[in-house]
């Protein structure tokens, strides 16, 4: 059974940068309708985006898919009590940990694939 591990750090400034150069065609290429409403559920969604968009990058790196998925069917939940989860063409990565971060400057996630159950 294959595993993976992936890391990626985003600099929040880069992703506030696209957003307002792109606006919303940016969000709809790169997020899913939900993670782009909880992220400006927030006062500054711009670190929690990052942190979605390094995820992403961290799965890829993590070679836990086995074929490549647009970037909206690669998708960050919070459970109820805000842990985060992985989702692949909107079903549970089950397979999958994530794990997130964020200072005032750089997102960060670390995914680790666990092979096939």
């Amino acid at each position: 059974m294959a595993e993976g591990l992936g890391i990626d750090i985003v600099e929040i400034q880069r992703i506030r940068q696209l957003h307002e150069r792109y606006g919303a065609r940016f969000l709809q290429r790169l997020f899913s309708p939900d993670e782009t409403t909880y992220a400006f559920s927030h006062r500054d969604p711009y670190p929690h985006l990052a942190a979605r968009f390094a995820a992403k990058e961290a799965l890829i790196k993590a070679g836990g898919h086995h074929k490549p998925l647009p970037w909206t069917q690669m998708e960050v939940r919070l459970d109820s009590q805000g842990k985060p989860s992985l989702y692949l063409e909107g079903s549970p990565a089950t397979s999958h940990l994530v794990s997130l971060s964020h200072t005032t400057d750089y997102a960060v996630a670390v995914v680790w694939w666990k092979g096939n159950p």
